[in-house]
């Protein structure tokens, strides 16, 4: 061979193949998943849009479904009066809102919490109590865990585990 027409394999050596097509980046990959997400979305948002103009949904039923899902999680509905069962009781206040907050401050932890509404001289009082639970062992292991978990809460501190037949 001459010199001029073999190529010279050590300066080959160590590189890698080129054949016209650089791979995609790692971030370039990113970018494309994000596109084809936000045009998926945007897609069954655009759907929706049309089946609502053309009749294809019928709004009012959508209303009345909204409103009866936000209505099972409003806290109004966590206000009770009576339940059967063991309950962590965190507080007793006079004030709703008072009440409504620790109880959205534990339901938001996970804790099943809500408020219970009694009457006691003429007032009503608001306690918010875990649970409820079958067995006092349960509401016992929620108590303790509740401990652990809030050492520096006033509330937790003095929880008490209570009964309540219905």
């Amino acid at each position: 061979m001459n010199k001029k027409t073999s190529p010279n394999i050590s300066a080959l050596q160590g590189k890698k193949a080129y054949c016209g097509r650089k791979p995609l980046s790692k971030q370039t990959g990113s970018v494309l998943s994000k596109l084809i997400l936000m045009i998926a979305i945007g897609g069954i948002g655009y759907g929706a849009y049309i089946a609502n103009n053309k009749g294809w949904v019928n709004a009012q039923k959508l209303t009345s479904l909204k409103s009866s899902i936000s209505n099972k999680f409003s806290n109004q509905d966590n206000v009770r009066g009576n339940y059967e069962g063991y309950g962590v009781q965190l507080m007793a206040t006079k004030q709703l809102d008072q009440a409504e907050t620790v109880m959205n401050d534990f339901a938001r932890d996970g804790y099943s919490a809500f408020v219970l509404a009694s009457q006691s001289k003429g007032r009503t009082i608001y306690k918010v109590r875990l649970g409820p639970y079958n067995h006092k062992p349960e509401a016992i292991a929620v108590k303790d865990k509740v401990v652990r978990r809030y050492p520096q809460n006033p509330f937790v501190k003095t929880s008490l585990v209570i009964y309540k037949p219905n």
